[in-house]
């Protein structure tokens, strides 16, 4: 026991001391002295006798060395910041009586904090809360120079892996169902509009079964009708046959049900380019590239917290002119609820004008969680029961411990997201435009949370677009409708500059990495989940729809210096959202007051340069922006854009579940992984789309009412 534990603890502990003034006897004293058995939670826990044995058994055999050679060992590059530990997980794995576990630790040196994880084999016999007390054992050597303390639990790699319970097996068949139906409507349909079947040759039977006879004796040749029935006539020749085009109207309901999951039916959907005079181009252009922002900003959120021989390196990188743009990806979402904005207002008001002021709301909202629901929840089911099974690394177990996930789903962004983060868009969304809750938060600023609850009723918002549609026959400008928004922007840039300054976040990226100053001041908590401080882009984006709906194409005329200015102060505006901070991250921070200021400002000003980019292509006013964003290229990717908001997440998860050993971060490497990620991600998403989402819009277009 004593040599593995020095052995052990060296391991851990012989390059901290490369940090120390001096290394003397009381140092290894402490470091070898038996502690008091430490707590966990409320309760004293001590190490079985079973793991006692088993580390005692570790001696007897020859596979000693080998688990002792899989622990994980400080290496070369730690004062740079490579202090994840992760030893060699299939070393371990590969001894029968040994599992790999995973121990996070917060490791201080003089004043400095930072989290580790260590990679450790151990004996089978030795359960999460065993390695937990040994390790604190062997480890707290209690010096001023080095901390290193157990966060959590450590997580162990069961051997045999994961076993297949009913919950993934249920599933597994699910999407085996659903794949099966995709590909028999799809040779179905592929039969239905063939050439074969529109030649063949039927012959009717009455109602006792005698098959019909012409007058020359011979049964009489029938072919399906454009209603997919079958009528009688005589033999048309083969040019005169139905076209395709003849074939697909006029379906009976079960061929519309059969054909919305085939993919020849929904594929040249997906790939169609064409646009209607009414619809607005630009704004595929604008999708695409936030969701590639997005999947950009995320690609170094997970990769960069895990598992680096160069943190360091990494971090600095945020502190770099050009990298601002992929530390500010946040902006992208910003984008996003602009638009959301824009189009639940252009489509809501082009639908008014339709029934004289009169929607159906019940049908409104049946239709954004019939749009939005079944492929989250079909998301969530990969998620939770068959990604866990695709880990073999040492973050395996750790990505995949959900426990009670479904159970964690929450109905408001006022409490911590346990179990799918990227969920708070999408809640945050219908928060909006949806039913508001009664949830009373207990986190600091109650006053504001509080007073900030306005925003989650969905009253305000359809309030908006009834002005909009009362006043449009009173008065050329609502003002009604406009002073509301603006009442309701202002309040929304108060609350989030006075949250900002009060616990003086720093602006961009940065202040996602600040650790909190109390037990609330978290700035994903407190700012960046509410959707009272995220409203401000939406109800811009209200704004330029009811623009584009009082106003159509080419009826606005814009001088073109007045239109040059407009660019250049946009465009101002947006580099000022994105660059502006560079001083505050190299040396020169703002005090509290100016990061309250920003914080409160920044995103109603994102929303207001998007609105005159958009303004200005729907307009003709774009030049060549207009024509690129506007390219019909982007219209494909943009109808994936939800799909693949709901699945990258889960390519870049089994990635990082994959990393077995630390990896060395740089430009080249994050370019590929984001390629990779990026790539594999949307071509997920067409599936996706294409299996679920389109046939789920074709059900809805077939049930649903027009009006």
């Amino acid at each position: 026991m004593a040599v593995y534990q020095l052995l052990l603890t060296f391991q851990v502990v012989s390059s901290f001391f490369l940090l120390a003034d001096s290394f003397t006897p009381d140092i290894v004293k402490g470091m070898l002295s038996v502690q008091p058995l430490p707590s966990f939670g409320d309760q004293e826990y001590e190490m079985s006798a079973a793991c006692v044995r088993g580390i005692e058994n570790m001696f007897n055999n020859s596979d000693t060395v080998m688990a002792v050679d899989a622990i994980g060992k400080p290496g070369a590059g730690f004062l740079v910041g490579n202090i994840n530990m992760l030893g060699h997980f299939d070393e371990c794995g590969s001894l029968e009586d040994f599992h790999y576990c995973l121990v996070f630790l917060n490791i201080t040196i003089k004043t400095t904090a930072a989290n580790s994880a260590f990679g450790i084999c151990a004996p089978v016999e030795c359960n999460e809360y065993d390695i937990l007390l040994g390790f604190e054992k062997f480890i707290d050597f209690h010096t001023k120079i080095v901390s290193v303390e157990p966060v959590s639990l450590p997580s162990c790699t069961k051997y045999p892996h994961r076993p297949f319970d009913w919950k993934f097996a249920l599933t597994v068949t699910f999407f085996s169902l659903l794949f099966l139906l995709v590909v028999l409507s799809s040779l179905y349909h592929a039969w239905y509009h063939s050439q074969a079947c529109r030649s063949v040759q039927y012959a009717p039977l009455d109602e006792q079964g005698i098959l019909h006879q012409n007058e020359n004796n011979s049964p009489e040749q029938v072919l399906p009708d454009a209603i997919g029935s079958i009528t009688s006539g005589p033999s048309q020749e083969l040019g005169q046959l139905p076209s395709r085009r003849d074939l697909g109207t006029g379906l009976t309901t079960f061929h519309k049900i059969i054909f919305s999951f085939a993919l020849p039916h929904n594929l040249p959907k997906l790939l169609s380019g064409t646009v209607t005079n009414d619809s607005i181009p630009c704004i595929h252009g604008v999708r695409v590239i936030s969701m590639l922002w997005v999947i950009l900003g995320h690609v170094f959120v997970f990769i960069l917290p895990t598992s680096l021989m160069n943190p360091l390196t990494a971090i600095s990188w945020l502190s770099r002119y050009g990298f601002l743009a992929v530390s500010n990806a946040f902006f992208s979402v910003d984008s996003f609820f602009f638009l959301s904005g824009l189009l639940v207002t252009y489509l809501t008001l082009k639908q008014m004008k339709k029934k004289q002021g009169r929607i159906p709301w019940h049908w409104f909202y049946f239709h954004r969680y019939w749009r939005l629901t079944p492929a989250l929840a079909v998301t969530m089911l990969f998620y939770v029961y068959i990604v866990p099974y695709f880990g073999d690394g040492p973050y395996a177990q750790v990505f995949a411990a959900r426990p009670n996930c479904p159970k964690r789903i929450p109905k408001t962004n006022y409490f911590p997201i346990k179990c799918i983060g990227l969920v708070w868009y999408l809640i945050i969304d219908m928060h909006i435009v949806s039913s508001g809750y009664t949830e009373t938060p207990s986190t600091l600023s109650q006053y504001f949370i509080r007073f900030g609850l306005i925003f989650d009723n969905s009253i305000y918002a359809n309030s908006i677009l009834f002005f909009y549609h009362q006043e449009k026959e009173k008065s050329s400008i609502p003002w009604i409708g406009l002073s509301l928004i603006a009442v309701l922007c202002a309040i929304s840039i108060l609350i989030t500059g006075i949250l900002g300054g009060i616990h003086n976040f720093p602006p961009g990226s940065s202040g996602l990495f600040v650790p909190p100053t109390d037990d609330h001041a978290n700035f994903v908590e407190v700012i960046y989940y509410k959707p009272y401080c995220r409203i401000a882009p939406y109800l811009v984006g209200m704004i330029v729809g009811y623009v584009f709906y009082k106003y159509p194409k080419k009826s606005v005329k814009i001088h073109w210096i007045v239109a040059l200015i407009s660019w250049v102060c946009a465009c101002g505006l947006g580099y000022a959202c994105i660059y502006s901070i560079y001083p505050n991250i190299n040396g020169h921070p703002w005090s509290a007051v100016g990061n309250g200021f920003y914080q409160g400002l920044v995103r109603c000003a994102w929303g207001i340069f998007l609105a005159w980019v958009v303004f200005a292509c729907h307009y003709g006013y774009g030049g060549w922006v207009n024509s690129f964003l506007g390219h019909p290229a982007w219209a494909p990717f943009g109808r994936l854009t939800y799909t693949a908001y709901l699945l990258h997440p889960i390519v870049l998860t089994i990635f990082t579940m994959q990393i077995a050993t630390p990896t060395f971060a740089s430009m080249t490497e994050m370019v590929f992984i984001y390629s990779g990620g990026a790539l594999l991600s949307y071509g997920c998403a067409a599936i996706f789309s294409l299996m679920l989402e389109f046939p789920l819009v074709g059900l809805e277009k077939l049930f649903i009412p027009r009006n």
